[in-house]
């Protein structure tokens, strides 16, 4: 949730050569297979063996007419211009000896539209996301020629789940070959040119001051580990590995780097993630069993500061059209919110929360700063953060009961605003558990227009409950059948069972 924006180890001689290698030693037979894309599918149109295809918009199919080397390589066409299609496959990480792993494969550019084709990375351990990147190859002269590119990432001892493979962005086509991946010590490096680690000592400075858990941490053990994984780093875009694993390991759970590339994208337009550039989806509302009013409130990051007053407004005149003869309650859905920008999303859903504050930001001293809604308008302490162009949307009825819904993708800013509807009266929350994501965080942009996005603060709802994870809904109700039809979902009929035996609608029925 952003609140505001702020102006000696083993040498290579000990690296594991190549997968193929590992597979034959200590891989078990279900990981890492068909790294070279080599295993014929045993069925016609089956996916390659050893992977999966991430989107419904790409086709993979093994080519026998191009390989950079062997008989085969992976041809992939996908024909969304808009998203991100992958091929990809997870594995443990007990087989890799090192701190650092290193993804290599072969690239043919496509002959076809205009997709960039390109390699996948994601470290997960205990926490989550610890480390993803991306390379994107380039275009090339020779529509035949094959270019290899790299990727590493760093592999700390929390880690536990590897997750890899290549992709295209947009429409078009792409060939891939010689995947391989491999591990190494990242002390076995040379050090980082004085320019990097400039870089990574601003980026290690600022942590230290605005960390929400600047005094649980060991410095000369977190300094030394960020420092060790920036070897090799000669230029300011090589020290962004190590400021990615700074973040990361601050085990906050929220902290994160963005790229100058992500901060370009999502300062010119509106995403549903920042972290993932996710595309923005859009609220939506409907009218069910006849008088509840039903909202989806999506996440919402970027863009300018006029785009964010037109989806608070885009969500006031959903809360409007809802709100009519003879709607009684209201139903709002935060599944699949998974954050961003705090202040359009409580300015648009403010109608329903009512004036007030709603939570406050606490600071590693203890200071309490006040999160409100007031008449349209959306702020931090004495100041306004965002608010609703022309007349402020009132309900009908103040007190109409609310239903809120939330799962474990709810995360960041949306579980401050589900923290916020606890304390309403006349509101009841249903679903699973929120993701944890509770911390109010901050941007430091960087020199190279890269930023910082660090958990600051830890948050608490309107009766000074600091969250310290996951929120509990005060009913638990599956929610993965979204599948079937709204109305037949479980949680919203858990919802509507509740809201209808109201007296707010038993008496308008």
């Amino acid at each position: 949730m952003a609140f505001s924006r702020s102006p000696g180890a083993p040498g290579l001689d000990r690296v594991l050569a190549s997968i193929a290698v590992a597979i034959v030693l200590c891989v078990p037979a279900r990981a890492q297979l068909n790294l070279s894309f080599e295993t014929v599918p045993l069925d016609a149109g089956a996916e390659p063996p050893g992977w999966r295809v991430t989107d419904e918009y790409m086709h993979a199919e093994l080519d026998t007419t191009s390989a950079a080397s062997g008989a085969r390589s992976l041809h992939l066409t996908r024909e969304n211009p808009s998203g991100i299609g992958r091929v990809v496959q997870e594995i443990g990480v007990e087989q890799f000896d090192g701190n650092r792993l290193r993804l290599s494969v072969r690239i043919r550019n496509g002959e076809q539209g205009s997709a960039t084709p390109g390699l996948w990375i994601r470290v997960e351990g205990d926490i989550g996301l610890l480390y993803a990147d991306s390379v994107a190859a380039t275009p090339a002269a020779d529509s035949s020629a094959w270019s290899r590119y790299e990727l590493d990432a760093p592999l700390a001892a929390t880690a536990l789940r590897l997750t890899f493979g290549v992709e295209l962005r947009g429409r078009g086509d792409g060939w891939f070959d010689e995947l391989a991946i491999e591990s190494f010590q990242a002390s076995s490096l040379p050090p980082p040119s004085p320019v990097a680690t400039r870089y990574v000592e601003r980026a290690l400075a600022i942590i230290e001051e605005n960390s929400v858990l600047r005094a649980r941490i060991d410095w000369p053990a977190f300094r030394s580990a960020v420092l060790e994984q920036a070897r090799g780093a000669d230029t300011i875009a090589d020290s962004h590995l190590a400021v990615r694993f700074a973040t990361s390991h601050l085990r906050d759970g929220h902290s994160y780097f963005m790229a100058p590339r992500q901060m370009t994208a999502i300062a010119s337009e509106p995403v549903s993630n920042a972290r993932t550039g996710r595309e923005r989806v859009a609220p939506h509302g409907t009218v069910l069993a006849s008088s509840i009013g039903y909202l989806t409130l999506p996440g919402f990051a970027g863009g300018t500061h006029d785009d964010q007053a037109r989806f608070a407004a885009e969500l006031q005149t959903l809360v409007a059209s809802l709100d009519t003869p003879p709607v009684c309650g209201f139903i709002l859905d935060l599944r699949g919110n998974s954050g961003g920008n705090l202040w359009p999303m409580l300015a648009g859903i403010g109608p329903l929360l009512g004036d007030g504050e709603i939570g406050a930001a606490i600071d590693p001293s203890g200071e309490r700063t006040g999160l409100w809604y007031r008449d349209g308008k959306a702020g931090l302490s004495d100041r306004v953060q965002l608010r609703v162009r022309g007349t402020a949307y009132q309900l009908r009825d103040a007190a109409a009961p609310v239903a809120v819904i939330t799962d474990r993708s709810t995360a960041s800013a949306a579980e401050v605003i589900a923290g916020a509807f606890a304390a309403r009266p006349a509101t009841r929350r249903f679903g699973s558990a929120t993701r944890g994501a509770v911390t109010g965080t901050r941007i430091f942009p960087l020199d190279d227009g890269a930023a910082l996005v660090l958990a600051v603060a830890q948050t608490s709802d309107r009766e000074g409950n600091i969250y310290t994870g996951p929120l509990e809904p005060d009913e638990i109700v599956d929610t993965r059948d979204r599948s079937v039809a709204l109305a037949d979902q479980s949680v919203v009929r858990a919802a509507l069972v509740w809201l209808e035996s109201r007296p707010e609608c038993r008496e308008r029925s």
